[in-house]
């Protein structure tokens, strides 16, 4: 009778741990992007990013382009995405509810080529037109959250959602959206001509550099495995339809130099 009544409990936890999941992706649904847009700008504004903000407009425009690039291709076409560069050597870049992205110049500079950084934008952003960060809001606050969502009251989730955002870590999504956004990231680039491989690629930087840079490198180290991800990225490839792929044209080496000499007051 313990071992039956422990069981129903650890079913009944199961069942509402799933079914928050399922009212919170459900709530998103029905909720305006515009809330995804103030709570991205509330915590942004309230967050501490590591480091100061990169002013060379070189540099900054580069990740424009890769933006600018990409951003026609995204599932959710009323995005403005907002660009930040932050003078740092974490190896980290993250895009918040509503399209404010933040890229960390040790990102940049462990890329050997653009397209590889771009692949790492696409994935971000791919989080935030699969509003993958109101469904972690609506299930990290719980049923009330998902209820208020499908209700339409919002005002509480924005201070709360702004909060989460500043103060846990920020790339802390499930494996399973992780994936969701690889693949959403895969499409993205084919769409806007830039090579996806170049995002595998990145993968294999990261795979090399693990044992060497534990503490820096805060982008993959939530993410799911590398192998797996490679490998997936060259599944999804194969059923992509041709595509002529073309290059950023971004000076790469230039953009590196800059960072190295000129870095933010």
């Amino acid at each position: 009778m313990v071992f039956a009544f422990l069981l129903a409990g650890v079913l009944c936890i199961v069942a509402a741990y799933y079914g928050i999941q399922s009212a919170g992706v459900a709530a998103v649904k029905a909720v305006p992007v515009s809330v995804d847009q103030q709570i991205g700008k509330h915590s942004y504004e309230g967050m501490n990013p590591g480091g100061p903000e990169i002013d060379d407009e070189v540099v900054v425009a580069s990740i424009r382009e890769m933006v600018d690039r990409l951003s026609p291709h995204a599932a959710i076409s009323e995005l403005t995405f907002e660009v930040h560069v932050i003078e740092s050597s974490e190896v980290n870049a993250f895009c918040l509810p509503g399209g404010v992205i933040v890229v960390y110049t040790g990102l940049m500079q462990a890329a050997e080529q653009p397209e590889q950084v771009a692949g790492v934008l696409a994935h971000e952003m791919a989080h935030a037109t699969l509003r993958h960060g109101l469904q972690r809001i609506s299930q990290s606050l719980g049923i009330a959250a998902a209820a208020n969502l499908l209700i339409g009251d919002v005002e509480g989730i924005l201070v709360l959602g702004s909060e989460l955002f500043q103060l846990a870590s920020i790339n802390s999504y499930s494996r399973g959206q992780e994936s969701q956004a690889d693949a959403e990231g895969v499409r993205m680039m084919h769409a806007a001509a830039l090579d996806p491989l170049s995002m595998a690629q990145f993968f294999e930087i990261m795979k090399a550099q693990d044992g060497g840079l534990p503490e820096q490198l805060k982008w993959i180290s939530t993410h799911p495995d590398h192998d797996a991800r490679i490998i997936s990225i060259r599944d999804q490839m194969r059923t992509l339809p041709p595509q002529d792929y073309q290059p950023l044209e971004i000076d790469w080496d230039d953009v590196l130099t800059r960072i190295e000499k000129n870095p933010a007051d």
